[in-house]
């Protein structure tokens, strides 16, 4: 998951959360029940109370809630890590059924960045009188 989609995770997650809040204290100010059901008009004394409590209870549930999430936004990205690839090219096979060289997948669907290098066994296949030059310069 890229780190974009996780910030608009993150961002509309947060508006909701501050949606709830501002409708839960906007509750407890006006007194809506009152207006809107014809209930007996609530004590102010008696709101802050019940803002008191209903805080405690919204931010607990806030807290499991964003733990929550985040498991679960762990979770997916593991399971997106699961990639096919080529046994033979090591291109990789994206969601559009399309394959692609491994590096720009990477590069597409990460933050990570690439440099290249040879590692000892290919050096010896492909420049073997680079490598063995080298063998003897160690010793």
């Amino acid at each position: 998951m890229k780190s974009r989609t996780l910030r608009m995770l993150t961002i509309s997650q947060f508006a909701i959360v501050v949606t709830l809040l501002l409708l839960t204290l906007g509750n407890e100010f006006l007194d809506l029940p009152h207006y809107f059901f014809h209930d007996a008009p609530t004590l102010y004394s008696q709101r802050i109370g019940e803002i008191f409590i209903e805080l405690i209870i919204f931010f607990i549930i806030t807290v499991a809630q964003v733990l929550l999430l985040r498991n679960l936004y762990k979770r997916i990205r593991m399971l997106e890590g699961f990639l096919l690839i080529c046994a033979n090219c090591k291109k990789i096979k994206n969601q559009e059924e399309q394959w692609e060289h491994m590096e720009k997948y990477i590069t597409e669907h990460s933050d990570a960045r690439f440099s290249h290098g040879i590692c000892p066994e290919c050096t010896q296949k492909l420049y073997p009188d680079f490598y063995h030059a080298k063998q003897r310069n160690r010793k």
